[in-house]
């Protein structure tokens, strides 16, 4: 027999369940409406795969968030939990499209990710998803570190965001640096959206490393209700830390993993999304173990 509480936590997952398919929903049509687009023609009539890409991207992330927000202790009342939610739901949109603008005009100011993308340009799309996808991570970790998932949560998270801002661009612009020493004469921006999806590949699994190495300032800094701002300028400097930390060990670990193997030459020139991937994985991996050490 179901019983009162099985009952209501049914409700609960059918109101989190519900939102979070609105939230995708709502989050596809202001990528279309901002992009200038029918999403249904971009997707199946253009089979525009880049723009299915950063769609997948960002659908991830908000699942990311919401996953964030539902955590822990349920509402006892049905409206103030699917209220909650939605706030962080709404919250997460914003904030998700915000960081796609940043990531297009501030990160990769030297070229137009949204024109590639309308050019179906998978790298360029590959890229935009890592950085929303990496924007989830981020906000996963700042609500689970602020431990409140109603509006009074938002402040500290949007503090977290800006700070996040800046590590992205770090990450960003030290990639652009070691592209260049690389390649005198040429730039990192221009060689993804010339068509080498390896180089986008690595680059997204240097965010996602890094994104989940970020995570882990959360477990060595402990947030000040009545100081969020503190808190998060302390998360920062922690986060940005962990950062340059995990770039250092991924290139010792690559030495080591990829020896004997010309990685300039396979990812750069030969387009080797092999390669690219075993990079990757190896920021993926040292981020998830700086997370669990420190845990």
């Amino acid at each position: 027999m179901i019983n009162e509480f099985s009952v209501w936590m049914i409700i609960i997952i059918v109101i989190n369940l519900s939102i979070a398919v609105a939230a995708i929903s709502m989050f596809r049509f202001l990528l279309g409406m901002l992009a200038g687009v029918n999403t249904t023609n971009e997707l199946s009539q253009k089979d525009n795969y880049a723009f299915g890409v950063v769609f997948a991207g960002g659908a991830g992330a908000i699942a990311l968030i919401l996953a964030a927000a539902v955590g822990g202790e349920a509402e006892v009342e049905f409206f103030v939990e699917a209220i909650n939610v939605m706030t962080y739901a709404v919250a997460g949109i914003a904030l998700l499209k915000i960081g796609s603008i940043v990531n297009d005009v501030v990160m990769f100011h030297q070229i137009s990710l949204k024109k590639a993308i309308s050019e179906h340009n998978i790298s360029a799309g590959i890229v935009q998803a890592s950085n929303l996808v990496a924007l989830g991570l981020l906000l996963n970790s700042a609500i689970n570190w602020v431990e409140s998932e109603n509006w009074e949560g938002i402040l500290p998270v949007l503090l977290v965001f800006a700070t996040s801002q800046i590590i992205l661009l770090v990450v960003t612009r030290l990639r652009a640096f070691i592209y260049s020493r690389r390649h005198p004469g040429e730039n990192l921006q221009t060689a993804i959206v010339d068509g080498n999806p390896a180089l986008a590949i690595r680059f997204a699994g240097h965010v996602f490393g890094t994104t989940l190495a970020v995570g882990a300032a959360g477990h060595l800094v402990e947030y000040i209700h009545a100081d969020p701002a503190m808190s998060a300028v302390a998360w920062g400097s922690v986060a940005l830390v962990l950062a340059l930390v995990l770039s250092g060990l991924s290139f010792i670990a690559r030495k080591a993993i990829l020896a004997k193997i010309d990685v300039v030459e396979e990812v750069d020139n030969q387009q080797n999304v092999g390669i690219a991937f075993i990079e990757a994985a190896i920021f993926i991996s040292i981020g998830l173990l700086l997370d669990s050490v420190l845990a």
